[in-house]
Parts: structure tokens; sequence; C-alpha cells
């Protein structure tokens, strides 16, 4: 009897401890639950969860906004993905968005939404020129706010007969075919000429290319405008107004030397009393007049 009594006093009192925690923790629920809970029974945390807006890394922020809008009104045209890595720490969460093109892509439509007056994104000028890539729009964009009266700004002249050779920009004398100063615009590289892709490496090539042209005697002076000087707006102004004064530069030399030398005559012309013309062939690029 002993023996039954302790063991029935030992089964009760291993239950009693049992039955007191899950009532604890039923008790524990039911307050956490009381004050989590609305009018309707749902839990306020649970809708506060729904209603908040979480947004992804790979979305543009209110800051990545403000960074492309002042870009895009000083620039007259968004700037492009590879621009960013130039732009500072303010842009660098818009240099890993442009690592991907859909990522890029939903931040321009952001953008748009959020200032529609600003450029769209596109190879289209404000003047209705069309060019090949964005980073020339950029750089026609900055050139014909500058050009004077006095020049003309070619788009793609050609630079020698017989060869398919050509510059991006020339800045003309009026009526005259051969450019003062070429402008190349590298959209693909910024000044320091590290290249990270093989279309990259062929950009390079070609540059180095038309440098050789250019360093021959008598060839019109050359203006390289990088990347990294697209990236910030007074630089790219800088590079730009260099460029027309050093064609304004060359064309005034010019005149004075046409001046001192007088009308060239060949041999042949001057003993039947005919002048060379001085243009011989018709223009193969677009020009703009101002």
């Amino acid at each position: 009897m002993k023996t039954g009594s302790l063991l029935l006093s030992g089964r009760q009192s291993s239950k009693k401890p049992k039955s007191s925690l899950c009532h604890r923790i039923f008790i524990m629920r039911y307050q956490t639950t009381r004050h989590q809970t609305g009018r309707h029974g749902a839990s306020r945390a649970i809708r506060r969860l729904r209603l908040t807006r979480r947004l992804s890394p790979w979305d543009a922020t209110d800051e990545d906004l403000q960074v492309m809008a002042a870009l895009t009104e000083r620039l007259g045209a968004p700037p492009v993905s590879n621009m960013m890595r130039y732009c500072g720490p303010e842009a660098r969460h818009l240099d890993q968005l442009g690592e991907s093109l859909g990522d890029w892509r939903r931040m321009l439509e952001a953008l748009a939404r959020r200032y529609p007056d600003l450029p769209r994104s596109g190879t289209q000028a404000s003047d209705g020129t069309t060019l090949d890539s964005a980073p020339e729009r950029i750089v026609w964009e900055t050139l014909v706010q500058r050009v004077p009266d006095d020049l003309d700004l070619c788009c793609h002249p050609w630079l020698e007969d017989g060869r398919y050779l050509r510059s991006d920009f020339g800045l003309c004398a009026p009526e005259e075919e051969t450019p003062l100063v070429c402008i190349e615009v590298m959209g693909m590289l910024g000044s320091d000429q590290i290249c990270r892709t093989d279309v990259e490496e062929a950009s390079l090539d070609r540059l180095a290319e038309k440098q050789d042209w250019f360093s021959q005697p008598d060839r019109p002076l050359l203006r390289v405008i990088w990347l990294d000087m697209m990236a910030h707006p007074d630089w790219l102004e800088a590079i730009c107004t260099e460029a027309i004064e050093a064609a304004v530069a060359q064309r005034v030399c010019h005149q004075e030397g046409r001046r001192a030398s007088g009308r060239r005559l060949s041999a042949r012309e001057a003993e039947q009393g005919q002048r060379l013309p001085l243009r011989v062939r018709p223009r193969e690029y677009r020009v703009r007049k101002n």
C-alpha cells in the first residue's frame, strides 16, 4: 500500500507542473494576441506588414532619382549607366543598377514618372538630330549650345576619300569641307583607359588608328572626350569650349594664310587664265548651321 501510494503521489506530482506550464503558455499567447488584435480580429502587426511597400535593393531610391535628375538637367540628356562609376559615392547604388539592363530601364522609367519635364533617354537630340549613341547625344547637346555663328557643327565627317575613316564630330568653317577640329567621343571608356571587355579594347584600337592619322602634318586638330568627362558637366563644358576656341583660332590662321598667298593657281590653269575651284567634291556628312 505504501509503495502504491508513493507511486500515485509521484505521478500526480509529475503531472501538476506540466499542466501549470501549459496553462501559462496559453495565457501568454492569449495576452499577446489580445494586444495585437484590432476590431475585426486581424493582427495589427500582420496588417501593417501587408500595407508596407518593401522596396527591392535593385529599385531606384529617391536619392538616386535626385542625382539622375540633376545630371540630366545639366547634360541635356539622361546619363548612361557606365558614367555612374565616375560620379562619386552618391551614385554608388546607380552604378550597381547599371549592371543590369532591366534594372537600369526601370530606373529610367521611374525618373520619367517623377520628373516628366526632363529630357527622355534616346539618341535623338533636342534639335532633332539623330546620333549613333547616347554618349554622342550628351556631347552634341553641350556643343550645340556653344558653337558660334561663324562655325558649323558637323556630324560624322569623312576624313579621307576611299577609306572608311570618319570622326564623331567636326567643327568646320562655313563652306569648307575639312574640319578645323575633330572630336572623338569615347562612350565606353574613361580617361584611365582601363578596358573591361573586348568591345572596349576594340574601341581603344580604333582611337589609336585615328590618332595616328591626325598626327600627320596638315591634319585637323583632335580632341577626345572620355566617359569620366561626361560624368562631370563642368569638365565637359570646359572641354567643348576649348575645342571651339581652338577651331576659331585655326580659322583665323587659315584666313591669314590665304590672304598672304592669294588664290592658288595650277600651272595649266594659270596659262589658260582659269582659277582653281576651292571645293571639288560635295559634302558627305550632315551639317548643322546656326
